[in-house]
This record gives C-alpha cells, structure tokens and sequence, in this order.
C-alpha cells in the first residue's frame, strides 16, 4: 500500500479544545464545552472510536505554546470531497465532539489529567511532585514582601546585636 500524504491534512493541536487556554492562548470552542489538559494520545483515541482517519505526530508542539508537545492530524474529506465520517464534516465539529468524549474516557475516570510537562517522566515520579515547588521559593522562606521586610529587619537587629 502507498504511504498517504498526510500534509493536507487538518491539524488539531490540544490548545484548541483546552478548556483552561483563553481565545488568545488558541482555544477554539466554548469554555463549557472544552476539556481540561486534553493529550495528543487522548484526541487520537477519541478519532480511533469514531474511525476517522488520523495520524498522531509527538514531534510537534503548538506555536503559541510549544512546551506540550504532540498534534493529532485527521482526514475529514478526500480529495475527491467525499467526507469520511457521516455525522462529522468540519474541524469545529470534530473538536466539539472531542470535547465531549474526552471526558468518558477510561484514563480520565480519576478526573482530568495534569498538564504534560517534557521531561518530568524521565526524572521519575518524585520529581513530578517535586517540579510546582522547584518554582516556589524555598521552604521556610517569608512568602509575602511585608513578611521579606519583617525578616530583613530582624536579621539586621540580630546583627547589631552581636557587634
């Protein structure tokens, strides 16, 4: 069999149906209607069950937001125009849908995955759990700046006193 082009193909990266994504950030349907941190794997899954013809490429991230990585490439009409799903004929259709069935999947039954981040699964799983406070300062540290100041005061006043 002949490899397909697939470079016609629509493109639907997980920003479009990320429910925590703004408009600008490259959402594309209704908040209410979005899923939250939707995967590559995920909406490939979901065009698997529809049977849409799809090809999932991980090399790929986003431009407006590169850091996930992964697109999911479909064929919703041949080039001689006839459409390959009989419901579903347009890309907001497809990402409506996928919005809708995203949810009911079997690995979201514990609720919504976290947002993928390169890189954590190679460190192990301690440093997923490790990663949001690597962001944080340090523990023990004064959070607040009147916290900082009353801090920095009284090292000053422990310093005077030992001079």
């Amino acid at each position: 069999m002949a490899e397909l082009d697939t470079s016609k193909w629509n493109v639907l990266y997980p920003n479009y149906i990320n429910s925590k994504k703004t408009v600008p950030e490259g959402r594309r349907i209704g908040l209410e209607k979005g899923v939250e941190h939707p995967r590559p794997q995920e909406m490939a899954e979901v065009c698997e069950f529809l049977k849409i013809p799809h090809v999932l490429e991980m090399g790929k991230s986003y431009p407006r937001d590169w850091m996930p990585d992964g697109r999911v490439r479909v064929l919703l009409k041949t080039p001689e125009g006839k459409v390959t799903h009989p419901e579903i004929h347009t890309k907001k259709a497809l990402m409506l849908k996928m919005g809708e069935l995203i949810p009911k999947l079997t690995s979201r039954a514990n609720g919504p995955l976290p947002p993928a981040i390169p890189g954590l699964e190679l460190l192990g799983p301690q440093a997923a759990s490790a990663a949001p406070s690597a962001a944080a300062s340090a523990e023990g540290a004064p959070q607040g700046r009147e916290a900082r100041k009353e801090a920095k005061r009284a090292e000053n006043k422990a310093n005077k006193k030992k001079k």
